[in-house]
């Protein structure tokens, strides 16, 4: 198909944006073919039924138990058997491997390029969210007298979601919530008989979904329709891409070099990051009656970029630089040069920026054309006939450049922040493995391996006032909470429980 998925993914490749990888080449056929499949297909949308089932009467036991049973059917009537679903239209496709093997990337790749209408790319988190929250609605809209069944309820909102859109592009495809669970059965079979087509990652293969999952059993019977509606797929993890890129959650520098394009490229995109979108140019920091120019800040965070020439080729002095680093936990400072004697001026007043950085504990982000260490060239000549104090001081400011590399340094920026402050950085609805670190680098303070309930009540009042706007967290809310967090109820939260609860938006929204 001229202009599909694999035209796309090989037009990068010629260009060199992206290695040669015959494993995602083998994906990126399968991604075509199915992109040629759907091109000129229709499911039947219209007509309910189609799986031959009849829907149960309302039954006691709640909304779940109305899915699966929970109260006494009435003794003369039998249970329908829902006849077996049997794909009409074209397979989709799971895809599934390791961390880093290009998932997510291929997955774009396939949505902007495949020529469908009603398409949808979604991270599978949030898709659950949202169909939870249409069941809520239309459990909530049901009266007394036209009471649906837990089951009619599922279907109404799967066929909501399929006249908004029938091709489905989940990305992070996993079940972590029995509520998930309980559900997806038959929200996917709606959407089955009635012909949507699926796509999924996943770094687990179908069998291995909701392993060791509360009341697992109940989940185990859609395995066998996934994989009769999908192809399967394993990618293969030989190679983690993100140890080898250049995005900003891949690489945890702070001082990157040499300058070149990648390494320009990385900062721009750990900047953006941190900004989320909402960017402010041209502003101005008043101090002693002089204003600074600066050229970008994130719109809701105290992150500022500047360049060196900017900072050090102006006559900026220590009060400057102080309120800087006042106004800002992060700065992100582009194009040091390497410097000599000969730029005598700018060495100074570096030294002084990078003290006066330090001295408030700003986290500084920066590109240089040469590693710290050899940064400032001096002669041996010159350290004989040169009385120069930036000499002497330079030590000092290679010492504090290493030191705001260590994992102590920026520990301790975090940790000085507030907890709004510290919060507005993230999205909690796309929380990467490198936000997780950060969080977790904040709350576990003395550096234990586990959360106590001291600390853990801090990262729940910051998490709150995000989503809330507020920190009262009740004794009643906080046990809640950590029922939810401390899975294994020893007392104590280990990363393993904070990340699995990160992860989750679901979990957060439910707990918040």
């Amino acid at each position: 198909m001229s202009g599909g998925p694999l035209e796309a993914y090989l037009t990068l490749k010629r260009a060199g944006e992206i290695r040669e990888d015959p494993r995602q080449e083998v994906c990126m056929k399968m991604l075509d073919d199915l992109a040629q499949q759907v091109a000129h297909y229709q499911p039947r949308l219209a007509g309910r039924g189609s799986t031959g089932a009849t829907s149960p009467p309302p039954q006691s036991g709640g909304f779940f138990g109305g899915l699966f049973g929970g109260g006494k059917a009435p003794a003369a009537q039998a249970k329908p058997q829902p006849a077996k679903l049997v794909p009409s239209g074209p397979l989709g496709l799971y895809l599934w491997g390791g961390t880093g093997t290009g998932k997510t990337f291929m997955m774009d790749i396939f949505h902007d390029n495949v020529p469908v209408q009603k398409k949808k790319r979604i991270h599978f988190h949030e898709w659950m969210i949202d169909v939870h929250e249409r069941l809520h609605r239309r459990q909530k809209g049901s009266s007394a007298a036209t009471d649906k069944s837990a089951d009619d309820l599922v279907e109404q909102v799967a066929e909501d979601m399929l006249n908004e859109a029938w091709l489905l592009c989940f990305d992070e495809f996993q079940v972590t919530h029995i509520s998930d669970a309980i559900i997806l059965k038959r929200v996917f079979e709606v959407l089955w008989s009635r012909g949507a087509v699926i796509v999924a990652t996943s770094n687990r293969p179908p069998e291995d979904l909701y392993l060791h999952g509360l009341n697992r059993p109940l989940f185990l019977p859609f395995i066998p329709v996934l994989n009769d509606f999908c192809k399967v797929h394993p990618i293969g993890d030989e190679v983690d891409y993100r140890l080898i890129s250049t995005k900003a959650d891949e690489d945890a520098r702070t001082f990157i070099f040499p300058n070149g394009p990648e390494e320009q490229k990385l900062l721009a995109h750990k900047f953006d990051k941190l900004a989320q979108g909402e960017v402010r140019t041209g502003l101005q920091l008043e101090t002693q009656g002089r204003k600074i120019d600066v050229p970008k800040t994130a719109g809701h965070s105290s992150v500022a970029w500047f360049t060196f020439n900017g900072l050090c080729d102006k006559p900026l002095g220590a009060a400057d630089y102080l309120a800087i680093g006042s106004a800002f936990h992060t700065v992100f400072l582009a194009d040091i040069p390497k410097l000599t004697l000969q730029e005598r001026d700018q060495v100074r007043r570096f030294i002084v920026l990078i003290d006066s950085l330090y001295d408030r504990h700003v986290k500084v982000l920066c590109t240089a054309d040469t590693d710290i260490m050899n940064l400032f060239y001096v002669s041996d000549e010159e350290r004989k006939t040169a009385v120069a104090d930036e000499i002497f001081a330079w030590d000092r400011t290679v010492s504090r450049l290493m030191e705001m590399e260590s994992d102590k340094y920026l520990s301790d920026v975090v940790r000085s922040m507030s907890g709004s402050e510290f919060m507005s950085q993230y999205k909690l609805k796309s929380i990467t493995d490198d936000d997780v670190k950060d969080m977790w680098q904040r709350y576990d303070t003395n550096d234990s391996g586990d959360l106590d309930m001291d600390q853990l009540r801090i990262f729940l009042q910051d998490l709150l006032e995000k989503i809330k706007g507020h920190r009262n967290l009740n004794d009643q809310a906080f046990e809640a909470c950590k029922d939810v967090i401390d899975t294994n109820k020893d007392g104590v939260v280990s990363f393993e429980e904070f990340h699995t609860y990160l992860e989750d938006y679901s979990l957060i929204k439910s707990t918040m």
